[in-house]
């Protein structure tokens, strides 16, 4: 029987429930506890029915927040097919697939709406949350007031005076994670988006909303999206003003993207006016049919509810009988069928098989595959809110001990090391943090002082398991064979551990697996990769730190806060894992990352410690020559100028170039100023002007004296007395390496200072230093790859290949090869892998530009596999977002259809070259895999030491330098094989001296 219609006026009370993600809610509270109460005597899943029941129950009898409804919506998703796919494809792209037990539950949500009296509310073409928006509105302008029951923020541009929300999950009695029930008003909304209710949608826009795809503007979070909706008020009014915006990568971004902000206003904007099917008038709330509720709750087997509904209403539940259709082998049976339809939410229907209620079987029995299980295991990962208030801070060894054996019985852990120092390799051991389920985490303190004042300000806080008995108990566990520890960063934690003597195996690195998966389209930090993948923002390390003045180390922080950041990261990591893990199956990058990543760990964090050594003295001689070169350039720079000026002022220079002396191209930045970038110099400097020519000498002599001789020996370790560098592995989009603190892999090897730099890494006494160095490996691999025969023949047969294509392009003998021919022949060999312009070739051949189009044109014409290859790899990237190397890796270039030409161009270049120089990538690493095995076999005790590119540095003792060469470049030409069978083959030069220069 349906309530009778009344229309509503003031005084009134709507609730609005958002049934949707009521559903999802009720699902994974289910699953965390006791699973006897989450399936029928028939093995029918019910378990997120029955706590759905529960809560529609306190809102017809008890309402929310001190209110009772007197009309009561509960409104769902009618399909995933909103007029918002239409308008942008890839909204909610991204959502996965419903866990298979909740499948079966979606219409039986539905009958237990209908069992209260009440009408589920759906409709096509728009969401739960446009729905919502248009019965709200509704109800304001009749006078009502308005409790939305949803913690989704989407729904949040709604609160206003008459308008609140209400978070379902608060309320719940019992449990540790209790909390008091939380009305959402105008305060909240501006406490969690910076902005008023009616200036959500701005900052929803220019955010996007990861959980949803909406794109938003790359690089703007919400804090930032806030300030910039309250400092120019509007999304469009900002659009308008961006070239104001002084950060020039805020500024960039807003530019390029402000399409898709306005996208993305769309998207997250609710639609008011829905022509709804169901008037507000017809969900007036009145008192159930008891016996109808009944039938219906004891047909679900729901005892406890039953007879809370009977004493309510009093009803003998004895007498009423379960509604047959959907009692044990009805409708809804597992031996029953069960239509596909009712996994999207609509009508029960006959026919068809039940996929979702059979899958559960098989899961009761035993018998449903490990990918199936990963599958459920992310989609909980996703969907389990993160509670901190259920880590616990383990201070006792005997419970760290149970928690280590827990770990070993189920064969998996998270883990996550807390230090005081970004370095490794001097870094102390604050704590560990261990994850074992979501929210089942804890931290382990092991070296923490408070905050330096107070009682315990000279020493340790009391009560923390001595780190002796810690690593004990520990090592035990990380290094266990049979349980796979996960970690985020890995080579930063096994680095810390092995000086503890723990040598952490096996493993799996989340960083290395999303790098595996989305080289390009995303960063690689779990902070980014929570809100990404999971939707939650992680606490920052600022919040529990400081900032400024104020900021401490990780030991200085007390014990409650410092448990809930870093149990926070091994729970986060364990999640990120359980949502990547079955990524790479199903995506076909498994064999990425087991034979290009995750191996390459164990063999970057053995270089990092070894570390090598450098002559400071050496250093500071060049030091005080760069600075005296500086001051000469300085003094001619005055000259030139006619005054005496700071070189290092970009304002002086740019007013000297441009405004004093007129030189011509002069550009100014946002800020008024003249650009006088590296590029513009160059331009100038190319065109015969002395002056921007003698900025760049000084410029490059200042960089190189301050990033490296002078910066050098602050690098060296008091321990080991040698510099230790560290290699990121998920940096950039191609699968290269790089390095930082310090940076050795941007020491330039063309130049005459570079080298000099270069000669003052060497070898300690009774060694020597051996570099070896894959020769022209792009240029091999563009022969291989675009199949060039010309080319091919000419690195098959060892020729010289820039004296074979100037022979090629100028008709000129090898044998009778000009240097100065040679010379263009290579600058367009190299220049076409990295997609060289005419312009770009003119400068670094300084020749007219047209004659350098002429030569470009020329190549394209005698090699045209080259042009059909880059033009193939430009469309496949086009259609596909990515190019693969020849060994699978995929480097996504999201961009390469921006409407912006200068964006759309870079990233056609870059995605031409990422072929190659990522195939390059894929073998060095390779090799650097394969080689202390194979140095091992051979009785040899060469250490590697630094990778640069395509360059290894190993240090060798002097009688076995001449061993090892043949080994290690017989490792690295052959590194490609068996995976990739090469027709060009490849060649390593190899030579030892006693310093890297000599040795290149």
């Amino acid at each position: 029987m349906s309530p009778s219609p009344r229309p509503l006026q003031p005084g009134d009370h709507v609730f609005l429930v958002d049934g949707s993600s009521f559903v999802f809610r009720a699902y994974f509270q289910s699953i965390n506890q006791d699973r006897k109460y989450n399936f029928r005597s028939d093995r029918l899943p019910t378990g997120a029915v029955r706590l759905f029941c529960t809560k529609l129950l306190q809102f017809v009898r008890d309402g929310a927040v001190g209110i009772k409804p007197t009309h009561l919506a509960i409104i769902f998703d009618k399909s995933e097919d909103s007029f918002r796919k239409e308008l942008y494809p890839d909204y909610k792209a991204n959502r996965s697939e419903p866990p298979e037990e909740l499948i079966p539950q979606f219409p039986l949500m539905r009958e237990a709406v209908r069992a209260f009296g009440l009408i589920p509310v759906e409709q096509a073409r728009y969401e739960a949350d446009d729905l919502i928006a248009t019965y709200a509105d509704q109800a304001v302008k009749a006078g009502a007031d308005v409790l939305i029951v949803s913690a989704d923020k989407d729904l949040m541009q709604m609160v206003g005076p008459k308008v609140a929300m209400y978070d379902p999950a608060s309320g719940e009695s019992g449990g540790r994670g209790a909390r008091p029930e939380r009305r959402i008003g105008v305060g909240e909304v501006l406490e969690y988006f910076g902005v008023p209710p009616e200036k959500v949608t701005d900052v929803q826009a220019l955010a996007g909303d990861s959980t949803d795809n909406v794109p938003g503007v790359p690089g703007i979070g919400i804090k930032t999206a806030a300030q910039l909706i309250g400092e120019y008020g509007d999304l469009e009014t900002l659009l308008a003003r961006a070239g104001e915006i002084k950060q020039p990568k805020r500024r960039e971004s807003l530019l390029t993207n402000a399409e898709a902000a306005r996208i993305s206003k769309t998207l997250v904007t609710l639609v008011r006016d829905v022509s709804v099917e169901v008037p507000l008038e017809d969900l007036v709330l009145e008192a159930p049919d008891a016996k109808r509720l009944i039938a219906f709750l004891k047909a679900m087997e729901f005892t406890t509810i039953t007879r809370r509904v009977a004493e309510a209403y009093g009803v003998e539940a004895a007498e009423v009988e379960a509604d047959p259709r959907l009692a044990p082998a009805g409708l809804f049976s597992p031996a029953a069928p069960t239509s596909a339809e009712e996994t999207d939410g609509a009508e029960p229907a006959t026919g068809g098989e039940a996929p979702a209620v059979s899958a559960v079987a098989q899961a009761m029995d035993g018998t449903l595959t490990p990918s199936d299980l990963a599958h459920a295991r992310a989609s909980t990962a996703r969907t389990i809110p993160v509670d901190r208030t259920a880590y616990r801070t383990v201070l006792d060894l005997a419970e760290l001990k149970a928690w280590c054996a827990k770990a070993q019985d189920q064969g998996l852990l998270a883990f996550d090391t807390e230090t005081n120092s970004l370095d490794p390799m001097q870094a102390d051991l604050v704590g560990v943090s261990l994850a074992l389920s979501p929210n089942e985490a804890c931290y382990i303190p092991l070296a923490h002082t408070g905050a330096g004042d107070g009682l315990f300000s000279e020493g340790q806080l009391p009560g923390q398991i001595p780190v002796r008995d810690a690593i004990a108990a520990l090592k035990g566990v990380l290094e266990d064979k049979g349980t796979l520890k996960v970690g985020h960063n890995v080579k930063y934690d096994q680095l810390v551990l092995a000086r503890h003597g723990i040598d952490v195996a096996p493993f799996d690195c989340t960083m290395c697996m999303s790098y595996a998966l989305d080289a390009g389209k995303n960063g690689h930090g779990m902070d980014e990769l929570s809100v990404l993948h999971l939707g939650h923002q992680p606490i920052a390390f600022s919040e529990v730190t400081g900032k400024g003045k104020g900021k401490v180390t990780f030991d200085k922080v007390a014990l409650e806060p410092a448990t809930h950041y870093a149990a926070e990261d091994a729970d986060v990591t364990l999640r990120l894992w359980q949502v990547l893990k079955p990524r790479l199956a199903a995506e076909g990058r498994t064999t990425v990352y087991e034979t290009l990543e995750r191996p390459l760990i164990a063999v970057l964090a053995r270089m990092e410690s070894r570390g090598i050594s450098i002559d400071k003295a050496m250093l500071a001689r060049l030091s005080s020559e760069f600075a005296q070169g500086a001051a000469r350039i300085e003094d001619e720079i005055a000259e030139l100028a006619g005054e005496r000026l700071n070189v290092g002022s970009p304002k002086q220079m740019g007013d000297i170039l441009f405004g004093k002396m007129g030189l011509p191209g002069g550009t100014k930045t946002a800020t008024g100023m003249w650009s006088t970038k590296a590029t513009a110099l160059e331009e100038l400097a190319e065109a015969g002007h002395k002056l921007p020519q003698k900025i760049l000498e000084w410029r490059q002599l200042s960089k190189l004296r301050s990033t490296y001789t002078d910066a050098l020996p602050n690098f060296v370790n008091p321990q080991t007395r040698r510099v230790h560098t560290s290699y990121a592995l998920a940096a950039t989009t191609t699968g290269r390496l790089s390095s930082s603190d310090p940076n050795l892999q941007n020491i330039p090897i063309r130049t005459e200072e570079g080298r000099r730099i270069r000669r003052a890494f060497v070898a300690e006494e009774g060694n020597l230093l051996v570099s070896a160095d894959y020769s022209q490996i792009e240029l091999r691999l563009l022969a291989e790859i675009a199949e060039i025969p010309a080319l091919r023949t000419a690195f098959t047969e060892g020729l010289d290949i820039h004296a074979m294509t100037a022979s090629e392009m100028f008709n000129v003998p090898v044998k009778d090869m000009p240097a100065e021919v040679r010379r263009r022949a290579k600058a367009i060999n190299f220049g076409i892998i990295y997609g060289i312009s005419a312009f770009g070739l003119a400068n670094q051949l300084g020749i007219p530009r047209e004659e350098a189009g002429q030569y470009i044109k020329r190549y394209f014409e005698r090699f045209p596999g080259i042009r059909d290859y880059m033009e193939e790899t430009k469309t496949f990237c086009r259609e596909h977002g990515y190019v693969e190397t020849l060994f699978g890796r995929r480097c996504h270039y999201p961009e390469i259809a921006a409407k912006n030409p200068s964006i759309r161009a870079f990233n056609e270049r870059a995605a031409i070259n990422a072929r190659l120089q990522g195939t390059a990538a894929d073998i060095i690493r390779r090799a650097m895999i394969r080689m202390e095995p194979a140095l091992e076999k051979a009785k040899l005790s060469a250490r590697m030491l630094l990778q640069v590119h395509d360059e290894l540095v190993f240090e060798v003792p002097e009688g076995e330098a001449d061993a090892t060469i043949p080994v290690v470049r017989q490792c690295m030409e052959t590194a490609s094989a068996p995976a990739v069978a090469l027709a060009v083959p490849l060649k390593v030069d190899a030579r030892a001296a006693k310093n890297w220069e000599e040795a290149h």
